[in-house]
């Protein structure tokens, strides 16, 4: 099945100052028509010129879960479309930028669902939509189903093999949830 949905435009809000575990934050927001709900996308800049794009419903910014909390009223779609747009605005300032998605795993209290590391729901999109949205000729796509991980490495680095264990072993250290899991 072919993506038909176009996404919703972003806003740029700010750039957060290095803080310990990546160099800058790029913050972005978005409404969804579908969801009625606001979304705050983080593109966090570390080391190897990788960027990790987060995003959460606004509503959840306070909880400490809120990559984790599903919404459940459909425009998933729609959702990381929008997500994946500020990529070409990124490699503007960052062109040698490597992206990556982590699935973070669903824990749902009211349900008392909490989904395990290895191919969880949300890489499971992952998976299946960024390869429809953004095409190889930039990047080399890795998968890491295991760490339910997706990656973008940029092909104007000139060792890929190099730079993909480097970010390995960064987001590694930098996600401690990570490290017990088989990358």
């Amino acid at each position: 099945m072919q993506l038909t949905h176009k996404g919703y435009n972003i806003r740029f809000i700010q750039t957060h100052p290095k803080c310990s575990a990546h160099e800058y934050r790029y913050v972005y927001k978005f409404f969804s028509s579908v969801t009625k709900l606001h979304y705050i996308i983080y593109c966090d800049l570390h080391a190897y010129d990788f960027i990790a794009v987060k995003f959460y419903a606004k509503i959840h910014k306070a909880s400490p879960r809120k990559y984790s909390i599903v919404v459940n009223r459909g425009d998933v779609a729609n959702i990381l479309i929008t997500c994946a747009k500020a990529i070409p605005e990124l490699l503007i300032k960052h062109p040698n930028a490597s992206f990556g998605f982590i699935g973070a795993r669903t824990i749902d209290v009211e349900s008392e669902k909490v989904e395990g590391y290895k191919k969880n729901q949300r890489f499971r999109l992952y998976t299946y939509h960024i390869p429809q949205l953004i095409g190889d000729k930039t990047f080399m796509h890795k998968s890491y189903p295991n760490a339910s991980s997706y990656v973008l490495i940029n092909r104007n680095n000139s060792d890929l093999k190099k730079l993909e264990k480097s970010i390995k072993s960064m987001v590694c250290s930098t996600y401690p949830d990570l490290l017990n899991i088989q990358f």
